[in-house]
Parts: structure tokens; C-alpha cells; sequence
């Protein structure tokens, strides 16, 4: 099946980050468009290490026009040939050019594992939406059921007259409401779906979607101490190594800037071929020239003075970006440890005793004992809570997936093959 004909299974892109990194390599516009960078780089390495091109001129002289010196003279007693063959020995600058585009080589590989690892993180979340909704509309479903069922029951109350009038409407409207909510889910269930297919370059299949796919997703290492874990990714993300090598370009550049100031040696061979040896010139005879230009005026100064705030600038940034980054680890570290808390009490105690609290108060209401006002509330809550734990879940998800982003973690999958030779 062709790339743009395959769908995209959700749940196991979700439970698997190197298959989804190397779905994204192969089918994501703006991963591809990194990798042509690389490529555009290695070319600038390569053109980088080639010597100027040697020069070859041809020249013809002593054309005679009118009458010739002494009179009588034909053109080919008095043309001279020339073929000069020059070349241009570069002075310190070929060293510190190689390096540069070297390190801006390797600096854009950095920048190809950032972009696969940014698009990783929008795919995972779009993934995730996708099985957060189908898992809320599970829930909707499920609670849809039950109210209808409980509605035939009651209706038959009704036309018994065991239930008055009022209270059917209320099942009723609370039924509604239920049924809109659904409506309203199962449409941005669609557009979570052209979401995923927009990042993903395919239709998504959400039939392993579900509140597994979320629990499986995304895999975390065990990590550390907050603040040691938050050092090891500001030194390891590859945005911040990107900014790090175009520093160093940039200074590489200015070293090639500053040795404008050395002249490059031209170095010249002729050979003539004088046909005017009447006035006793020579017939064959080489000619050896050495070219130096001075450096008076443009010495490379302005040059380099730009790319060494150039590569101030990155320098900064880089700096900036890992501070940012170790903020955000922590934090992150911090509210996930918050949030699985909070989502397991939930879990483990509100969900199943809400659980339990309705299925006694459907009794009840059949049976007679309790109000209708009761069941409302206690089939309310029940859903409310089912679907406050799903939301925990997506939250826990969501910093998950921004934790594995900052760490980075996604960059190691593309491979060291890929990363050593070019995506």
C-alpha cells in the first residue's frame, strides 16, 4: 500500500515511539524539509574543501592593421600567441572555512533531531487526543445506555402511575443532556481526527484507541532526581547543542574574516609564441608572474566583528534555552508526580464507590425507595467522575508527553546511522 494510503493506527503509534518517529521520518512534510537542510549542509561542507580553480588564458597579439614595420609583412611574421595558466594559493583561510561548515553541518543535524522531535510531540498529542476522546465517548455511551434503560423502566412506572409526571420529565431531560454531550464529543472527535491526519500524512485509525493507549503513552525512562535529571536534558536536547555548534561556526567565521588581512598568493605560468622574430624577439619563451594584493582597506574587520556578535547571540540563546529548559523539567517532573497522585485516589476510591452508590440507588428507585431526584444525582456524579478521571488521565498524558519533549528523549530513536551520515 502506498505511504498516503496507509492509516495510522493510533493506539500502537502511541505505545511504540520508534515506530511513530519512523512514521514521521518517512511521511512528515517538515521532518523531510530538516533532513533537506542536512543535505544542503553536507553539500556546503564539501564545496567548502575545494582549492579555487585554476585559471587558463589564451591571448594573441601584434595583429597588424595597415601597413606593417617593415612594410610588407604578413600576420603570420608578426603574431605573437600567449597561454597563461594561473592559479590562487589561499593564505590560512581554507582551515577555519572547512570547520565552519563543518560545525554548521553538525549543528543542523542537531536542529533535523529537534524538528523530529517536536513533531513527535505534536503527532503523540493529536494520537492521544484521538483515544481521549473515543474513551470519553465510551463513557458518554456507556452512561447513555444505562439512562435509557432506566428511562423504559420509569416509563412503564409511569403508565402504571407509580411515577408522577414531573419526575419522568426530569429522567428525561437529564436523558437530553446526556445525548448532547455525546453529539457534542463525537464532533470533536472528527476534528481530532483531521487534526491527526494533518500531522500524520494519513487517515488515523482509532479502533485500538482507548484509555489503554493513554496509559501505555508516552513512555517514560526512570528518571532521577529533579534537578539532575533537569541538568543531563538542558546539556543533552538538541536544540540547545543546535545553537551551541552555530556558535562555534560563527567564530570559525570571523577567524576566516580576520585572515583576509593575509594576501592570497597568485601564481601565474605563460608560454608565448612570438612570430615577430624579425625584430629579434624571441620565438618561444615562458613568463612567471606573482600576484600579492594588499590588504589596505577591507581587511575583514567588519566581518568579523558581525559573526562574532553572531555567534554572541547564539551563545546567549543557548544559555537562555537551557535555563528554560531546566525550569521546565522540573516543573513538569513535579506536576506529574501531582497529577498520577490525585488520578490514582480518584481511580482507587471516588470511581468505584460512586460506582457502587449508583447501583444501589437504581435499586432503590425501582423499587420505590428512594426519590428520582436521588438517581439524578447519584448517576450525575458517577458520570462526572468517570469523566473528571479521564481528563486526569489526558492531563497526565499531555505532561507526560511535554516531559518527554524537553528531555529530548525522542532524538535518540532516529538512529545513530541516520544521525552519523544524514537523515
Amino acid at each position: 500500500m502506498p505511504p498516503s494510503e496507509a492509516a495510522a493506527p493510533v493506539g500502537a503509534l502511541l505505545a511504540d515511539p520508534a515506530r511513530l518517529v519512523a512514521w514521521l521520518r518517512a511521511r512528515n512534510a517538515d521532518v523531510g524539509a530538516a533532513a533537506a537542510r542536512v543535505r544542503e549542509a553536507q553539500g556546503d561542507l564539501g564545496q567548502s574543501r575545494l582549492r579555487p580553480n585554476p585559471a587558463l588564458a589564451f591571448s594573441l597579439s601584434d595583429v597588424p592593421v595597415g601597413a606593417t614595420n617593415p612594410r610588407g609583412l604578413r600576420f603570420a611574421d608578426t603574431s605573437i600567441y600567449g597561454v597563461t595558466l594561473s592559479q590562487t594559493l589561499e593564505m590560512g583561510k581554507r582551515a577555519p572555512r572547512i570547520e565552519s561548515a563543518r560545525l554548521r553541518l553538525e549543528s543542523d543535524r542537531q536542529s533535523y533531531l529537534d524538528a523530529v522531535v517536536q513533531k513527535a510531540a505534536e503527532a503523540r498529542e493529536a494520537l492521544g487526543r484521538v483515544a481521549y476522546l473515543k474513551s470519553r465517548q465510551a463513557v458518554l455511551e456507556e452512561s447513555q445506555a444505562a439512562a435509557r434503560q432506566v428511562l423504559d423502566l420509569q416509563r412503564a412506572r409511569l403508565e402504571a402511575g407509580d411515577l408522577s409526571g414531573n419526575d419522568y420529565d426530569r429522567l428525561r431531560l437529564d436523558t437530553l443532556l446526556l445525548e448532547s454531550d455525546l453529539a457534542r464529543n463525537q464532533s470533536e472527535v472528527r476534528a481530532a481526527l483531521a487534526a491527526c491526519r494533518a500531522l500524520l500524512s494519513a487517515s488515523c485509525a482509532a479502533d485500538d484507541a482507548g484509555p489503554a493507549a493513554l496509559e501505555t503513552a508516552p513512555l517514560l525512562p526512570p528518571l532521577g532526581p529533579a534537578a539532575e535529571t533537569a541538568e543531563t536534558a538542558a546539556a543533552g536536547r538538541p536544540d540547545v547543542q543546535a545553537l551551541e555548534l552555530s556558535a562555534r561556526s560563527a567564530r570559525q567565521d570571523a577567524l576566516l574574516a580576520r585572515r583576509r588581512a593575509l594576501p592570497d598568493f597568485g601564481l601565474s605560468l605563460g608560454y608565448t609564441r612570438d612570430y615577430l622574430t624579425i625584430s629579434g624577439d624571441q620565438p618561444r619563451s615562458l613568463v612567471f608572474n606573482v600576484s600579492l594584493p594588499i590588504p589596505a582597506f577591507d581587511r575583514g574587520q567588519h566581518d568579523a566583528a558581525r559573526a562574532e556578535a553572531r555567534a554572541s547571540e547564539m551563545e546567549l540563546s543557548a544559555q537562555a534555552l537551557g535555563t528554560r529548559v531546566r525550569a521546565q523539567v522540573a516543573s513538569l517532573m513535579e506536576e506529574r508526580a501531582s497529577l498520577e497522585a490525585a488520578l490514582h485516589r480518584l481511580r482507587e476510591d471516588a470511581v468505584p464507590r460512586s460506582a457502587s452508590i449508583l447501583d444501589a440507588t437504581v435499586g432503590a428507585v425501582i423499587h420505590g425507595e428512594l426519590s428520582m431526584t436521588d438517581l439524578l444525582l447519584a448517576r450525575r456524579t458517577h458520570t462526572e467522575l468517570r469523566l473528571k478521571a479521564l481528563e486526569l488521565q489526558w492531563s497526565v498524558f499531555g505532561v507526560g508527553n511535554g516531559l518527554r519533549t524537553a528531555l529530548g528523549l525522542d532524538a535518540a530513536l532516529v538512529g545513530e546511522a541516520a544521525t552519523a551520515s544524514g537523515p
